[in-house]
Parts: structure tokens; sequence; C-alpha cells
């Protein structure tokens, strides 16, 4: 949830710092906070502030090569400035970063005060601090480091400093509390990360951590005093992203990334074969053996995995089941060496999924991660990982990363479906419908006065049902969540069949409804539902994709798509919805791309 940043180097460690944990914004944003060795002073500069790193503005001018920094989504104490990182202990010797959570923070902080320590904040990470501060009155601090990961419980990825090694970083990765990596470029000059993606121009390949290492770097070397076998596959190339370049101006990354889903699609299109295919034929899965596909996913990501239990079951013809990750663990769900898990997460860092996957796997379950980011938490603990090829997504709520995801899933189902049937891969007609896919999205983009009107109306409401069936209803789901992330307005989601079973008492001039209605096999009955709202005296708006008279004139107002092909309109959907919850968030004066209690990566229970 936390984005963290170290450098030693030879520049300005103060500036260098505060430009770079600028990009991790997206990881938490309540506070921020740099500390850097004071040379002259023999001590750590600090600076705190609550909200952004920009809000920080009387820095002093530090000759400093060294140094950490921190953006915070906060777990353990309210957000203010003592309670931002970085923490220092109490004797001014350990300053610290922390991203994760400590499970028995209580007992250690209990054992430190018996000790004489006492704390100033309410986080679990002064408890670290002090524990390592603790253990160095007897310990070196090689052994100090040592000891605290064997005492610590939960899942940590710790940064932080030591005023008598002061040029010196420590790392410590406990479990699987997102990601941190390493990277040094020709001259010398190091940076520890929490994502990978803010060292284009700085270096070309960095070294993520897995749990139960500890590592040590100074300006001339990095030194492991814990290091976990097979550390050759964790030196990791950074990938070359070009097709991300943008040629367009957006104020707002979350309107950047809606309309750069052509472009993100045009390069799954591009790559769908070496991103997934060979994926799946180089990996030692026999697909043909697989009995059930188990999705566990959480938010935008559990949506997505809603759509693809649909294609594995009516296209793969393979008994499917969508989990929320958070419940996999304790609903006691049995399974076995005959079914395949696929954790869905954009950020491969997602805490209750990757919880899920190695619950799967200790059930001797296959697995496979479904990820932006090829080296990943996710990726690194699953038998296969596919890449969805989007690219990193900012804004705290999805939109690329979602599309992406739900046309991997149908990819990845066309593929079993040919494995089942002893087929032949169908290749072009992926690229056939992407294509099509493509310019419908982009017809969509280039006229939205529709929408907008639309939006400016949904914007005056305090409550909206999101109504769909079939494979709408996870539709329905992705567009209530986005009401909800960046508009702050009540939505709800519900298969338009459970209406009458106690939804129709919410129904009225107050709480109107957003319908997806293609025609199809669920069509009539949308009617019929339809019908019963407006017998309630309740709005019904709609997104359809024909302008029949039956349809048209009982919906106060609507969009219509072009529809070509049942199982990809969702794209078409869900493409009007995110742009009526974006202009829903401008109208309202809400920042979109950074909601109110919400962070990019959840990397906490």
């Amino acid at each position: 949830m936390c984005g963290i940043v170290g450098y030693i180097g030879k520049r300005n460690a103060l500036s260098n710092l505060k430009s770079k944990i600028k990009l991790l914004e997206y990881r938490g944003y309540d506070s921020s906070g740099i500390s850097v060795y004071d040379p002259e002073n023999n001590n750590f500069y600090i600076k705190k502030t609550i909200g952004t790193i920009d809000r920080i503005k009387d820095i002093k001018e530090i000759e400093s090569s060294i140094g950490i920094a921190h953006t915070r989504w906060a777990t353990h104490g309210k957000i203010n400035k003592t309670n931002a990182h970085p923490q220092l202990s109490q004797n001014n010797e350990i300053s610290l970063v922390h991203n994760g959570i400590i499970e028995n923070y209580q007992d250690l902080k209990n054992d430190l005060k018996k000790n004489g320590y006492k704390f100033k904040s309410e986080t679990d990470t002064e408890v670290i601090s002090n524990l390592i501060e603790f253990f160095l009155k007897n310990n070196n601090l090689s052994s100090s480091l040592k000891k605290t990961i064997d005492k610590i419980e939960g899942s940590s990825s710790i940064v932080g400093t030591y005023i008598k090694e002061p040029n010196k970083i420590f790392i410590i990765k406990k479990g699987n509390s997102g990601g941190l990596v390493i990277s040094e470029n020709n001259k010398k000059e190091k940076i520890i990360s929490s994502d990978p993606s803010i060292l284009k121009d700085f270096s070309t390949n960095y070294r993520y951590l897995i749990d139960g290492e500890i590592a040590v770097l100074d300006h001339k070397k990095i030194s492991f005093v814990k290091e976990a076998p097979g550390k050759e596959k964790r030196e990791i190339k950074l990938e070359n992203e070009d097709y991300q370049n943008i040629d367009e101006i957006y104020q707002y990354k979350m309107e950047e990334e809606i309309f750069f889903q052509p472009k993100a699609i045009e390069n799954l299109q591009r790559n769908y074969k070496d991103l997934i295919i060979n994926k799946l034929e180089d990996s030692k899965i026999n697909f043909k053996k697989i009995n059930r596909i188990l999705i566990v996913g959480m938010g935008s990501s559990y949506n997505a995995g809603y759509i693809g239990s649909y294609y594995f079951e009516n296209i793969s013809k393979i008994q499917s089941q969508i989990i929320n990750a958070s419940e996999f663990i304790d609903s006691g769900k049995n399974v076995d060496s005959n079914d395949l898990v696929i954790g869905i997460t954009q950020s491969g860092e997602t805490a209750e999924t990757i919880k899920a996957i190695e619950h799967a796997k200790n059930n001797n379950a296959l697995t496979m991660s479904i990820v932006e980011k090829s080296a990943s938490q996710a990726s690194i603990i699953s038998d296969l990982a596919v890449n969805i090829g989007s690219g990193p997504e900012y804004a705290v709520a999805s939109t690329k990363t979602f599309t992406s995801t739900t046309i991997s899933l149908y990819i990845i189902s066309k593929y079993l479906s040919s494995k089942k049937r002893n087929e032949n891969f169908n290749d072009k007609e992926i690229v056939r419908n992407l294509d099509l896919i493509i310019k419908k999205m982009k017809s969509i983009l280039t006229d939205q006065s529709k929408i907008k009107e639309i939006s400016n109306r949904l914007s005056k409401l305090d409550h909206i049902l999101f109504l769909g069936r079939d494979i709408m209803y996870p539709i329905a789901m992705e567009g209530a969540l986005k009401m909800k992330e960046v508009c702050y307005i009540h939505a709800e989601a519900y298969p338009a069949g459970e209406m009458k079973h106690g939804v129709n008492a919410l129904i009225g001039k107050n709480m109107p409804s957003l319908i997806m209605a293609p025609s199809g096999k669920s069509y009539n009955k949308m009617i019929s539902t339809i019908n019963e709202i407006r017998a309630r005296d309740g709005e019904v708006i709609g997104i359809i994709d024909q302008n029949s008279d039956e349809l048209s004139l009982l919906l106060s107002d609507y969009l219509i798509i072009d529809k070509f092909n049942y199982e990809l309109d969702i794209i078409l959907y869900i493409l009007n919805l995110q742009l009526i919850s974006f202009y829903i968030s401008l109208k309202l004066k809400n920042n979109p791309d950074r909601p109110r209690n919400l962070a990019k990566t959840v990397t906490v229970e």
C-alpha cells in the first residue's frame, strides 16, 4: 500500500528521492516523508508532511548522497505527521520506512517498553526501528537485522539507515507484502524501490527480493546478509514499453488510461503469443487434465475474473468459479491437483490474492497469475504467469488493466478450448475480433457528447443501481465500483433477476437504475425488469445495442453501442461506464486519480 525509495550515489539525495517518491504516490498518499544523512551535523535530516511529497517546501540544502523516502497509506495510526514515515528510533540511531503489517507489533512494543523504550507514534513501523536499535546494543548491524526478521511476524518490506554506519542502507524482506527491488547503474548509483517502473532512464535491470532476504548496500557494493537460493532468476531486465508513448496531453492519469485502451489492446493483439500463448505452451501444466478452474481476485480484478469464469464455462467448457480472494482460504474451498487456480492481480502484489495462490499451491493445485508486471510477488510463486500487456497503470481506479485482463482471459479461454477439443488454436479469429473491438472503442472515444450529457444528469444523484444479466452482471459490478471509487456516489450492482427478492424496496424517484440490456438470450427478461421498475416510479437509464421502440421508449435516456460479438461487446459497455464515472468525478470536483481513502496497490490484508 505504501511506496518506498532508497538512494545511494553521487547526486543530491534529497532532490533525487523527492522526484522518485513522487512517482509512487499511486501506492498511497495519506502522508509522505524523506530522511537523509546530514554529514555536517552527523544526524538524520527528516522532513514529513500530511499528503503528497510536494507539500514539503522548506527543505534545507544538505550535501547528502544517501537517504530513504516514503509515501504512506495509513494502516496503524491516524493520518498525521507523527505517524508519517520515516520513523526514527528512540535514540535517533535508526531511520526507517516500511510497507506491510507487523502482526505481533503490540507484543514487541510491550517488551520494548519494559526495556525502557517510549513511543511517539501509533505505528508498527516505530516498533521495528526501536527493535533494531535494541538489538544493536549487543550486536553488529547484520546480526541485529537477522534477529529482527526472526522476531517480527507478518509480511513487511523494510528499508532503513543506521547513524553509526551512515553510508549504508539496509533492507529486510519478510513475507509477500509488496515488491522491493534493487537497481545499480554503470555509475555505481543504487536505487531501492517498491516498483521497478521508476527505474526508467536510471538503469536497464533490477534484482527483486523475496521472503527472508536481508541486504546491506553501500557506495561500493550490494551485500546480502541472508539470500535465498536461485538469485540468478531474480535478475530482471527492464521491459521496453515504447508503445506507451502518448502524443496527447491529459490533465488526469485516469483520463489518459481510458483513452489509451485501444493502444493497450493493439499491443496485446501484436504480442499475445509472447505474452500469453507461448507461456501456456511452455508451461508444465497439462491443460487437458484440468477439471475445474477457480479464479481469485479483488476489486476490478474480481470483476474481470467473473467474466473469465463465464468464458471458461461457455467457451472452454470447463467448470469454473470466481471467488473473492479474501474469502478463498476461510471458505474452506477444497482444491486438488486437478484444479487450476488463477490469481488476477494487476500489480502482482495484492496481499489476499497472493495468500490465495500460496494456499492453492500448498494443496497441490496448479496455479496461474495474470499480472501487468512480469516480475512480481504473484508471478514468482505461481506455476505460470501471463502478462496482460497494458503497461503500468497509475490512476487508482482500474481502466486499461481491466479491459486488457478481460481480453487476456478471453484469449486463454480460446486456447483451452482448442486444447480440450484437440484442435489447432485459431489465432486469426483472435486478431480479427481484436481489430473490431479496437475500431469500435476508438469510435466511442471520438464522440462523447451523449456520455457527457448522461454524466451531468447522474452527477446530481446520491444513489444508483447498476443492473445486468448473464455476462453483463460483472460489467454492472465494475460500473458500480467505478462510481463508488471516483465519484463517491453510493452505487450497488445486482443481477437484474434479483430485484424482486428485496432490491425493489429501494426503487423510487431517488434511486434510478442504470441497466445493461444487450439483445440476446436475456433481452426479454430485461424488458420485464425495466417494466417492473417503471411501475414503481423508478427511472431507468440504459446502455443498449439496438435502437428499438420497444426498449428505447421505456428508458429516460440511453447510450447505444455498436455490437459485434456477445462475448466481447462487454468491453464497449465498460468503456462507456468508465467515461461516465470519470466525467461525473470532474463535475463533482473530485480528483479521479487520487480517490479518498484508497490506494492503487493493496499489499496488506
